[in-house]
């Protein structure tokens, strides 16, 4: 069980660097072929698909951020799924953004993958 919730937490904290780094390709290729992701900023406004991901990820401007995950908590709901639920705090150099993640992953070939990911903004 604490090898699920390692290996979950890790790719929280990946997709974090990865999205600190610009890298829409190693964003996308965290997601299941049919995931979505929806921005904290807009959690009704979900990207669905890989290839969707990827160019949103892409071709938004870019900014000099850090995204720090905290308090993720992972809830085993089978060998080849979980939820699970984490802080975000966004530093960008105008302003500071506090908000959650939910998240439900499925195991794919021993890699923890985004099936859904969604944001929404504390204050």
């Amino acid at each position: 069980m604490m090898e699920i919730e390692w290996a979950v937490e890790r790719q929280i904290r990946r997709f974090a660097m990865l999205n600190d780094a610009h890298d829409a390709d190693g964003l996308a290729a965290m997601f299941t072929a049919d995931g979505s992701f929806a921005r904290p900023s807009e959690p009704d406004a979900p990207v669905t698909g890989r290839e969707a991901i990827c160019a949103f990820f892409r071709d938004r401007p870019r900014r000099v951020t850090r995204h720090v995950m905290a308090n993720t908590i992972v809830d085993i709901l089978s060998d080849r799924e979980v939820r699970a639920h984490s802080y975000v705090v966004l530093y960008m150099a105008d302003k500071t953004l506090i908000g959650d993640f939910h998240d439900r992953m499925e195991l794919h070939d021993g890699v923890w993958l985004f099936a859904e990911r969604c944001g929404s903004l504390a204050f």
